[in-house]
């Protein structure tokens, strides 16, 4: 239940132990190795509250469901620190951007159209009562 509230999930595919740390990293959109760092430190300057608190988490967290979801955005994934080569980064790119002006230009088309400017008029007259 309280998963399905925070839409946070122990993340066993991704996870070393547990599958907590990975699931806390991947709602947080960073690293899992950065969330074990922290975990570990966490364990060495608070090591009771860690413990207990990782526990807690290992017990109250639902595994994360099969259903496909989208990646979030990671910490490496700028084209230069994914290690992508400038052209493959500048490719890549430019492959966004040119589906992007193709939404723009289906938006465009869509508002200068005769059909967009008689349904609006349509509406108008609609909401004039």
């Amino acid at each position: 239940m309280a998963s399905t509230l925070m839409n946070l999930y122990r993340d066993k595919r991704n996870g070393k132990l547990g599958g907590v740390c990975a699931g806390i990293a991947r709602q947080a959109g960073v690293e899992p190795w950065l969330i074990r760092v922290l975990a570990v430190t966490g364990l060495v300057f608070a090591s009771f509250l860690t413990f207990v608190l990782y526990m807690a988490a290992w017990l109250l967290l639902e595994d994360r469901p099969d259903r496909p979801e989208p990646e979030p955005a990671h910490v490496k994934s700028a084209g230069w620190q994914s290690g992508l080569s400038p052209q493959e980064a500048l490719d890549k790119l430019e492959g966004k951007l040119r589906r992007l002006n193709g939404r723009v230009a289906e938006m465009e088309q869509l508002l200068t159209s005769r059909e967009f400017r008689l349904r609006r008029e349509f509406n108008d007259l609609r909401e004039d009562k």
